[in-house]
């Protein structure tokens, strides 16, 4: 038969193990706690709708920027070289480079901002046109025309034919252009007793050659 002292020895050993269990349970409780509290921050992040608002969309919503225009068009030897400041008021500057006989330099006061120039060859000459486009605060475009003179010198292109037979059409609101290969094209929302239509006309202009310059005429 076993000692008491022996029984009474063993029972507290047991009884040791169990609390420092427990012991070793509530510290790793008190390890938890700060993660919940973490847990708990991240839940209170303020509603999406008071963040910030995303790149892309800031910039979709910016307004287009606006600043001085340069642009440099070049078609076999020759250069156009188009700059303006874009201020108010505003004028552009149309320089030439590589051209034979004379390359110079030509100033145009405009209303409103120049937007674009392109190069172009409507007639199909194996010249190049330059195509110079301005745009009011309105949204209406207007275009100034530029033509080679078989790459020896340049001169403006006559349209005050195409700007009277406009005029005679009669528009209401924005006016824009467009080049093609072959013609010019305006299109506009016509007027009917003062009011718009909301339907869109175009009407197409082609380069012809005059007994000193060349002209854009309405094509009928």
């Amino acid at each position: 038969m076993k000692s008491p002292f022996i029984w009474f020895f063993a029972l507290a050993f047991i009884a040791f193990n169990c609390g420092g269990s427990s012991e070793a349970s509530s510290s790793a409780s008190a390890m938890e706690a700060p993660a919940g509290d973490t847990a708990t921050t991240v839940q209170n992040t303020p509603p999406e709708e008071s963040l910030p608002e995303a790149p892309e969309l800031a910039r979709q919503s910016a307004p287009a920027a606006q600043g001085p225009f340069e642009e440099r068009l070049t078609a076999g030897p020759v250069t156009f070289i188009v700059q303006s400041p874009n201020t108010d008021p505003n004028t552009f500057t149309l320089n030439t480079e590589g051209m034979s006989v004379r390359n110079e330099k030509t100033t145009v006061e405009v209303d409103g901002q120049v937007v674009r120039a392109k190069l172009a060859d409507l007639n199909q000459d194996s010249y190049p046109e330059v195509y110079i486009f301005t745009r009011t605060k309105e949204g209406t475009e207007a275009v100034y025309a530029f033509s080679s003179y078989r790459n020896r010198s340049y001169g403006q292109i006559y349209m005050a034919e195409a700007e009277q037979y406009a005029a005679q059409r009669g528009s209401a609101g924005p006016e824009t252009y467009e080049l093609t290969e072959t013609v010019l094209v305006r299109k506009f929302a016509p007027a009917q007793t003062g009011q718009r239509t909301g339907e869109v006309q175009t009407v197409e202009y082609a380069l012809k050659k005059g007994e000193t310059s060349f002209r854009l005429e309405p094509i009928e």
